[in-house]
């Protein structure tokens, strides 16, 4: 068999042999600066609070804003130590639910067994919510003359915790949604 019109005669020295690189870890250059300083994504929606202060009887109306899994930033007329234990009551706003559906997937019996289907339905309503939160600044706005406070949950459990998760994704997808509608 004699070699084809224009190919090189291949020598042991043309031979080439691949090997797989050894993977490398990846790298995570992902880092909190100083102007990111949380843990979870906080969010500018307002709602009321009902709170007291430590052991102190009676509670106070407060406005929080700039609400996260872990915390958010209360604004009131009373100015609270660094430190200082409240116990807050609210319920998440859930207004704009109503127009919203998320898909859930359900079983339904037929006669070859279970068989998923998709279905669209509203998001069931928030539960009032009771936290313990803590203190961990305090600056004055001068816009609304109110004192703000960042607080800090302590101790959510994990049902509240993931009902404060849920509420933050479902008011992004209100907040995506009525974008893309100003944008129409």
């Amino acid at each position: 068999m004699g070699r084809k019109q224009g190919l090189p005669a291949t020598t042991p020295s043309d031979v080439f042999f691949f090997r797989r690189k050894k993977a490398e870890p990846a790298k995570n250059d992902a880092k909190v600066t100083p102007a990111q300083k949380r843990s979870s994504f906080r969010m500018p929606v307002e709602f009321d609070v009902l709170y007291a202060l430590g052991d102190r009887s009676g509670r106070r109306h407060g406005v929080a804003n700039d609400l996260s899994a872990g915390g958010l930033r209360l604004s009131s007329d009373e100015d609270f130590l660094k430190g200082s234990m409240l116990e807050l009551d609210f319920t998440l706003p859930d207004a704009f639910i109503s127009e919203l559906t998320i898909e859930k997937e359900v079983f339904k019996q037929t006669p070859f067994g279970l068989r998923p289907e998709t279905v669209k339905t509203a998001p069931a309503p928030f539960s009032p919510m009771r936290m313990q939160a803590t203190v961990l600044s305090t600056f004055y706005l001068p816009a609304t003359k109110t004192l703000a406070h960042g607080l800090k949950f302590v101790d959510p459990d994990p049902e509240t915790k993931e009902e404060l998760q849920r509420f933050i994704h479902l008011w992004q997808l209100h907040q995506i949604r009525l974008r893309n509608e100003a944008k129409k």
